[in-house]
């Protein structure tokens, strides 16, 4: 089983929306994964030709923004979410990035503690982020620098 990482395509969208869907408890709707997919620098993470994970990151200048990263439910708590992250802020987008900036639920402690563990801070907590099912969500505000240029 080889991963591969490689720049999503609007054939990739299906699958995609399908992870998305079981992913967060407000999913992005199909028209933001295309308007994303147009509008910034998208990635998908293919095992035996499935995609089984993704992530939507914009760049601004130096800053890069992690707006969307999931993984396929049966392919979580394998070290993917981390190798595929690890890979765009090491490889595909380390040129020219200085700092790397993402949203997080406060609740979803699995999530922040990978991120902790790639060197991500907290900055701040950014109240009613989120929508929810169970109404609004505070959000935290993560960064990461990268050291380079």
């Amino acid at each position: 089983m080889k991963n591969t990482l490689r720049i999503m395509t609007p054939d990739d969208l299906a699958q995609v929306f399908a992870i998305e869907q079981v992913s967060h408890p407000s999913p992005w709707p199909m028209k933001g994964l295309q308007e994303s997919l147009q509008n910034h620098v998208a990635y998908v993470l293919e095992q035996d030709g499935a995609v089984i994970g993704f992530a939507f990151v914009q760049r601004i200048l130096d800053e890069a923004h992690l707006l969307d990263i999931a993984l396929a439910p049966s392919h979580r708590g394998k070290g993917l979410g981390r190798e595929l992250l690890r890979q765009l802020m090491d490889e595909v987008l380390v040129s020219g990035v200085t700092i790397w900036f993402l949203e997080v639920r406060v609740s979803n402690v699995t999530a922040i503690s990978l991120y902790q563990s790639l060197g991500y801070n907290e900055l701040s907590l950014r109240r009613n982020y989120y929508d929810g099912p169970e109404g609004k969500e505070d959000a935290l505000l993560m960064a990461c620098s990268t050291g380079m240029g």
